[in-house]
């Protein structure tokens, strides 16, 4: 769904989608067939109200912090998938395999480096 629609609409929109009405709806949620286009048709309807139109509808309402949208609704249209380098570009070493070279590094010099300066037997 579009971000620039509203959450009235999208509800409205998803419920026409599955070929539900309003009265199926209401009966499969607990709440009234008012309450239900109350929902769809007003921005102020109460969260517990949308939350269980929505998840009746197969839906979940996730909060997202408003800096984190635009990579949020990315990640969404990618399937899962976090893209952040271009194809083809390797990835920096993360902390642990650096450590991990570093340490591998170390052994491979203490076996040259022995303390008397002579190579290990």
């Amino acid at each position: 769904m579009q971000t620039d629609v509203s959450l009235p609409a999208q509800l409205k929109a998803l419920r026409r989608a599955g070929g539900r009405s309003l009265v199926s709806l209401a009966e499969r949620t607990g709440l009234s067939r008012l309450t239900v286009a109350a929902a769809e048709g007003q921005a102020d309807a109460r969260l517990s109200t949308l939350t269980a139109l929505f998840d009746e509808l197969g839906y979940v309402l996730v909060p997202v912090p408003k800096p984190l949208l635009a990579e949020t609704v990315a990640f969404i249209a990618n399937q899962g998938q976090s893209v952040s380098l271009p194809a083809g570009v390797s990835a920096p070493l993360g902390v642990g395999q650096q450590a991990f070279q570093y340490r591998v590094g170390k052994d491979a010099n203490a076996d040259i480096d022995d303390d008397d300066g002579e190579a290990p037997s």
